[in-house]
């Protein structure tokens, strides 16, 4: 069940983002051709092109700027142009050094100047003016160009991307640091551990250099961390059983394990995406009882469909115990009482009491009659193994009570192992060692005793009434219960008469009007089932297959959440409330275990 809840609660895929950063600087200094061509600049130093790293801005070197220039006049350029560099007397273009190749633009014949990206301008002409006039050109007609222009834009955008990239990357750090606080969380929740566990985690998890961040550290936040988690498992859950319409079985039983408060637990078994087989999952644990779980669905119009009598089954686990452990620790009992009455520093009172029970124990009505108890209990027991498996449906539930119903009823014909044993024991009067006597003790009835155990169970058992219903309404129930079992048969190949072809038409209708299942498509699926000979099942068959899957026989999960109701609150965390129990059983029922379970969707 757990690995379905993680397949469906698995995160999807991200979309990855679109990267437009554009490339640069291409040609790196690490390229083959570059070097060997600065290798080559590098043997004339009067033809030496320096970056803008090495450029003078503001040092009046006679070698910085173009000689023709004053150091205001430079000032003055520098200052309306600040894209300009100059070194050893000749200009240069920042952007167009930086960028180098401009990709896509480049094929539409836009593409930077070399002398500019590589700090080569001089001034043309012989006298000075003309030479402030050729430089004041050439700055204007490269400010103004297409390529520069476009040199200027890619590295905007690339200074943006990188603080986007920034960002981003804070971002996901803060995300990888919450999503470990939540998985610790998580861990407490799923192991059933007490929330102060979680301020000690946290900081065993700083000890060990692991980043959780400054925040979301204390035991308050562990219990909100849960409740969200809980809370989203629960309506995606939900969300898929309404969007599949897929048929639900409530079950609901109440307690006294919660601040010593009736609590009533509810349960959903459904088909989470259609086509998987039925889970049971907590749905609610609230200081509620069962008058006001009727008056709420009938409030909302809600048919809540139970298998009345079924799902009062008791376990009988216990008493088999009890009797069993008997029945192997005779001789140790035996003796323990013997010596309990001769025991001279107890009072007569007491030494009495243990003789009393020493002949009860030893007598040999007693005997027979544990015998009979528990051949009859380890039937019951058995019987309620089964019920509790989580794959067992209706019908077979059903088959298998009717089963055991004619075991038990058999002891009055074939006697128990149990029973055999006692008799062997009667014959010699002695049994495991200890000398049997007669004594005055009642002896059961043993056909009364068997009897009265297979009557109780086909009552309480086959009907879906209640206990204390009317004698109409219980035979008018149990004549329904009759008939859902006979229309659930014919869905069973075994039980195909071949020789009718509209063999279970009518019983199938009557199913789908029960479970409101489209009697149409069900029908097809049932002809389609028949004709493959109960090889094949047919999908407009699924539903209906699904539907009968759905109705549970017992209220084991019920039994199974009070078991981990029982885990979670101790003696030691007796104060829990109801709300916080609810989430840690959800959790603890069934979320996945914590190495699987992904923190980044919650």
């Amino acid at each position: 069940m757990q690995t379905t809840i993680l397949q469906m609660f698995k995160r999807k895929e991200r979309d990855e983002e679109t990267q437009n950063v554009l490339k640069i600087r291409k040609t790196t200094p690490t390229d083959d051709t570059v070097e060997a061509q600065r290798e080559e600049e590098e043997t004339q130093p009067e033809e030496v092109a320096a970056g803008p790293s090495e450029a003078t801005t503001g040092d009046a070197s006679p070698t910085a700027y173009p000689s023709i220039w004053k150091e205001e006049q430079y000032e003055q350029f520098k200052q309306k142009n600040e894209w300009m560099y100059a070194h050893n007397g000749r200009l240069g273009c920042t952007p167009c050094h930086d960028v180098k190749d401009l990709g896509v633009m480049a094929s539409r014949g836009v593409n930077i100047a070399i002398q500019w990206a590589d700090g080569k301008i001089i001034p043309a002409g012989q006298s000075r003016d003309v030479q402030l006039s050729s430089l004041r050109k050439k700055i204007r007609e490269h400010k103004n160009s297409a390529a520069h222009n476009e040199a200027v834009k890619i590295l905007q955008t690339a200074n943006k991307d990188i603080l986007l990239n920034m960002n981003a990357s804070s971002q996901e750090s803060v995300f990888e640091s919450t999503a470990k606080v939540f998985m610790t969380a998580y861990y407490v929740a799923k192991n059933n551990k007490p929330f102060t566990d979680f301020e000690s985690l946290i900081d065993l998890q700083h000890a060990n250099s692991a980043d959780l961040g400054r925040v979301l550290h204390s035991k308050t936040v562990c219990v909100d961390i849960i409740e969200h988690v809980s809370s989203q498992m629960k309506k995606e859950l939900l969300k898929k059983i309404i969007e599949t319409k897929s048929k639900i079985t409530v079950l609901a039983d109440e307690s006294t394990s919660v601040g010593h408060k009736s609590t009533l637990i509810v349960f959903l078994k459904a088909s989470v995406d259609g086509d998987m087989e039925p889970i049971a999952f907590p749905l609610d644990l609230s200081p509620k009882n069962m008058r006001q779980l009727s008056e709420c669905a009938h409030n909302l119009d809600i048919a809540l469909r139970r298998i009345g009598k079924v799902f009062s089954v008791r376990w009988v686990a216990s008493s088999w115990r009890a009797v069993s452990a008997v029945w192997q620790s005779y001789p140790a009992l035996a003796q323990h009482f013997r010596e309990a009455s001769e025991d001279d520093t107890r009072d007569s009172r007491e030494r009495a009491k243990f003789k009393g029970l020493l002949s009860k124990l030893c007598s040999i009505n007693f005997l027979k009659s544990l015998a009979l108890m528990a051949d009859v209990l380890t039937e019951l027991k058995n019987l309620s193994e089964i019920l509790q498996n989580r794959k067992t449906t209706l019908p077979k539930a059903h088959d298998i009570m009717t089963t055991y119903v004619k075991r038990i009823e058999s002891f009055n014909r074939y006697p128990g192992q149990h029973a055999v044993d006692a008799s062997q024991a009667e014959e010699v009067m002695e049994f495991k060692g200890e000398e049997l006597r007669v004594g005055r003790s009642p002896i059961i009835d043993s056909a009364q005793f068997i009897r009265a155990v297979a009557d109780n169970m086909k009552e309480r058992l086959f009907t879906t009434t209640a206990n204390r219903a009317q004698a109409s309404v219980a035979a008018n129930r149990k004549e329904a219960y009759n008939s859902l079992i006979n229309q659930m048969a014919v869905l069973n190949p075994d039980n195909w008469d071949h020789d009718n072809p509209r063999f279970g038409d009518n019983e199938v209708r009557a199913l789908c009007d029960v479970l409101h299942v489209n009697q149409q498509e069900a029908h097809l699926g049932f002809t389609e089932y028949k004709a493959s000979g109960g090889r094949n099942i047919p999908n407009k068959m699924k539903k209906l297959l699904m539907a009968v899957d759905t109705l549970s026989p017992s209220n084991a999960d019920c039994e199974r959440g009070f078991s981990t109701m029982n885990n979670i609150i101790t003696e030691y965390r007796s104060k829990l409330t109801t709300k916080n129990a609810a989430n840690l059983l959800f959790i603890s029922s069934v979320g996945p275990p914590c190495r699987q379970w992904d923190p980044l969707p919650y």
